[in-house]
This record gives C-alpha cells, sequence and structure tokens, in this order.
C-alpha cells in the first residue's frame, strides 16, 4: 500500500473565481491564511506506485483570474472513506474568490470561509458549517448538512434530505421533491420552501415584518416560531388537519385557517394538499445559538474603531438581550429569572461604557465572562424554562391525508420508495449495483455522522441495502 502526498500552492497574482471539479477523493475546503490559493492532497493505494504523477489526476490552468482545478479518478484507490486513513483532498482559498464546486459521488465539507458558493452535486453529502456569504446548493439524492452560517441560501433537492440549524440571511430559498426538511434557528424576513413529498420541519427566531411561505403536497409542515413576533399566518390543507399550540384563537376565512397576533406584520402562508399542519411557539434556549451570537459580540467589540461599529455591536447585544429574555419569560422561579436578567444588565451597562479609543482588552473579557455565566444559569435551569402543552386540532375534512409521524420513518419511506430504489441497486448490473450501494452506504453513515438519523434508523437502511 503507498501513501501519495501532495502540497502546492498556487501564487496566481489575482484569482476572483475558482472553479472545482472533484471525483478524487473527499474535499475539505477551509480559509486561506496567507491569501493564495493551497491544494493538499493524501492518497492511500491499495498498490505501490512508483511511477504515480499527480500531473494525471491533478490539473490546474488560470485565466483572467480565473482558476480552474480538476481532481480526477485514481484507478487503485482505497475507498475506506469513512476511516481515519483515508484518502483526502484539501483546497485552501482566499476570501475574495468565487466558488464554483461540483461532484457527483464524493463527500465536501466546507469550514469557516467568508466566499461565494455555488455547490452542485449528484450523489455526495454536503456539509458547510461556520460559513458566511451567499450559497447556491443542487443535490440530487445526497443529504445536505448546514451549521452557523450567515447569508442567503437557495436550495435545491430530489431526494437528499437538508438539515440546517442556526442559519441567517435576508433570504433562504427551499426546493425540493422528496427529501425531508429539518430547520432550526433560522433567522431570515424572506422565506420560500416548496416541496412535493417531503416532511418540512422549520423554526424561525424573530424577524420584523417576514414574508414566509412554505409548501407541500403530501408531506407534513411543522412550523415553529417565536413568542414575541407579532404574526398573520393562513394556514390551509385539503384533506389534512392542523394542529395549533398558538395562545391567539384560529378562526376560519373561506378555505383557510387564521391565526393573528399583534399587528400581523409578519405574513406566513402554509399549504398542504392531504398532509398535516402543526403550528406552535418555541420557547426552548438553544446553547450552541446563543454562544455563537455572545462570540460575534466579544469579536464585534475587538473591531471598534469609531461610532458607526458601535452601533452594530448595540444591535448585536440587543438581539442577545431579546433571545435570552423570551426564553425566561416563562420561568416561574424569580430568583433564577431575576439572576439571569441582572447578568444581562451587567452585559448592557458594559456596552454603553465602553471606550473604544482605551483599553478593549478588560471589557472583551469582562464580556467573555457575562456571557459564560448566562449561558451557565440557562444550562442549569432548562428544565424550568416551560412550554406551552395546550394544542387546538381543526380537521378539514372527515378524511385523514397523509400523515409522517417521524423523520426517521419518512427518511426509511423514501429510501425504499420507486423513486429512490434504482440508486441502491434495483435494476442494475452487478458491478454497478456494488457501486452505487458503496455510495448509498457512505450517505447513510454521513447522515448519522450528522445527527439526521439515529443509529437504529442507519442499521435499518444499511440492512434493507444489503437485501437488494
Amino acid at each position: 500500500m503507498s501513501k501519495l502526498k501532495l502540497q502546492q500552492i498556487l501564487d496566481y497574482e489575482v484569482v476572483t473565481k475558482i472553479t472545482i471539479e472533484n471525483n478524487l477523493a473527499p474535499l475539505t475546503i477551509e480559509a486561506s491564511p496567507h491569501g493564495k490559493v493551497e491544494l493538499i492532497c493524501e492518497l492511500d493505494l491499495v498498490e505501490p506506485y512508483e511511477e504515480f504523477d499527480w500531473e494525471d489526476c491533478v490539473s490546474t490552468s488560470c485565466t483572467e483570474g480565473k482558476l480552474k482545478i480538476v481532481l480526477d479518478e485514481v484507478e487503485g484507490l482505497e475507498r475506506h472513506f469513512l476511516s481515519s486513513n483515508r484518502s483526502f483532498a484539501k483546497i485552501l482559498v482566499p476570501g475574495e474568490a468565487t466558488l464554483e464546486v461540483e461532484m457527483e459521488n464524493l463527500p465536501v465539507t466546507f469550514s469557516a470561509i467568508q466566499n461565494t458558493l455555488v455547490v452542485s452535486s449528484e450523489n455526495a453529502p454536503i456539509r458547510i458549517q461556520d460559513c458566511n456569504g451567499s450559497k447556491t446548493i443542487k443535490n440530487e439524492n445526497g443529504p445536505i448538512s448546514i451549521r452557523n452560517c450567515e447569508g442567503d441560501l437557495s436550495i435545491e433537492l430530489e431526494n437528499g434530505p437538508l438539515s440546517a440549524e442556526m442559519i441567517s440571511g435576508a433570504k433562504l430559498e427551499i426546493s425540493t421533491e422528496n427529501g425531508p426538511l429539518k430547520i432550526r434557528d433560522a433567522c431570515f424576513p424572506i422565506v420560500s420552501i416548496e416541496s412535493e413529498n417531503g416532511v418540512i420541519a422549520f423554526e424561525t427566531l424573530f424577524v420584523e415584518d417576514a414574508r414566509m411561505e412554505l409548501k407541500t403536497e403530501n408531506g407534513m409542515i411543522h412550523f415553529v416560531l417565536p413568542d414575541e413576533m407579532d404574526y398573520e399566518i393562513r394556514a390551509q390543507t385539503e384533506t389534512g388537519k392542523i394542529k395549533s399550540r398558538l395562545s391567539q384563537a384560529i378562526v376560519e376565512d373561506g378555505d383557510e385557517f387564521v391565526v393573528q397576533k399583534g399587528d400581523g406584520s409578519s405574513k406566513i402562508t402554509i399549504t398542504t394538499e392531504n398532509g398535516m399542519i402543526k403550528i406552535g411557539e418555541g420557547d426552548r434556549v438553544n446553547l450552541d445559538f446563543l454562544k455563537a451570537k455572545l462570540d460575534l459580540l466579544k469579536e464585534s467589540l475587538a473591531k471598534v474603531n469609531n461610532s458607526e461599529d458601535m452601533e452594530k455591536v448595540n444591535k448585536l447585544y440587543a438581539n442577545v438581550s431579546e433571545y435570552v429574555s423570551s426564553r425566561i419569560a416563562n420561568v416561574k422561579e424569580s430568583v433564577v429569572k431575576e439572576s439571569i436578567q441582572e447578568q444581562l444588565e451587567k452585559l448592557q451597562k458594559l456596552i454603553e461604557d465602553f471606550d473604544y479609543q482605551g483599553a478593549k482588552e478588560k471589557t472583551i473579557a469582562s464580556v467573555e465572562e457575562l456571557g459564560a455565566k448566562i449561558n451557565d444559569e440557562l444550562r442549569k435551569n432548562m428544565d424550568k424554562i416551560s412550554t406551552k402543552i395546550s394544542e387546538n386540532v381543526h380537521f378539514t375534512s372527515g378524511k385523514r391525508g397523509f400523515r409522517v409521524d417521524g423523520l426517521g420513518d419518512y427518511i426509511n419511506k423514501v429510501m425504499n420508495s420507486p423513486l429512490i430504489k434504482p440508486y441502491l441497486g434495483g435494476e442494475m448490473k452487478a458491478k454497478e449495483k456494488d457501486e452505487v450501494a458503496d455510495r448509498s452506504r457512505i450517505k447513510i453513515l454521513e447522515m448519522l455522522e450528522a445527527g439526521k438519523i439515529t443509529a437504529e434508523e442507519a442499521e435499518r437502511l444499511l440492512k434493507a441495502i444489503g437485501k437488494e
């Protein structure tokens, strides 16, 4: 067995766009620390190859600032992609370059980049974490995982599942045929989500004057929004039913069920043909989300040089304060609530008294300390943050529509459907069947690793592939 390594800096004067085609190995794309494109590869070959030439599988060209990187398949490459010593490719990119990445079956991970991103895949898992910048993503059958990212999102899927949390931007657009969608802690004033048969689970954070539309034909929609939002929700289902945990009364307006709070400034439309609609108010605390916002507040303080920068800091504090205050509103024990509120007030005073022309480090350290205290208090008292349990059920007819109670069950249904069975080797030649089954196993294990399915669900799916 041969282990071959490549490390190369592509020193071009100007790079405005980077196009990457990958059929070589699992790929990771990260921010470049030196502002240049750097290519790092490590291949694990089954047999020793003394005459191996990197130019046979890695090619680069740059014209007028447009860089193209092609990573071609290598014969004899070890395919155990989930092992600790697996083959891999890594590309470090400068933040000002637009990225276009294309692959068929190999997984790709984007980590801590600031680039405008366009990704296209057939069956490969796509993971994006801690990234800022607009993103356009297309995937036919592979899963997509997005975490702690800012920027507009446009996503198009066919059968693959989507899991996203701690995401924000001006606009979110998602379309899918059969893939389940699970989105938590989203902060977008404009949202458009459309599915044919997939489950949609969407949880929004507080936004003002939102315009949101969620639509599916046969899947269930579970929509959660914060208690502090003013909204007008219009829900419609032909043969399903509507479950509401909202405090406000639901009234019928023709074929629609309408619920309004406050001035109804946020307009939300939820539509299914045969699926159930569930609506609720979210008051749980996402500590990871809060920590990310506190870290952003701390970083912004370190960069303050003028009053305009301070205005951004004040807005960040207002977001943190509003999020924490809304989550502790239902805490019955006054001691707990007062303790957390006291830490918020101390944090506010630190920011109000902040002298950005003086010593910053002391204030930043105090902000970090208070943020940790708030987080610890919330963690210790999670069980005291109550949720509403009253529920109103509205039937649109005597019939019961298509109903899916769990994401895992739905994944099983999709994986065993006629639409996706060919990808699992249902009607293929033996060699093609084995290759696609291997890709499917990788996809299932990636879903398990990303927390999209449980170990039990993964085991059932893997057994199902083995029987094909």
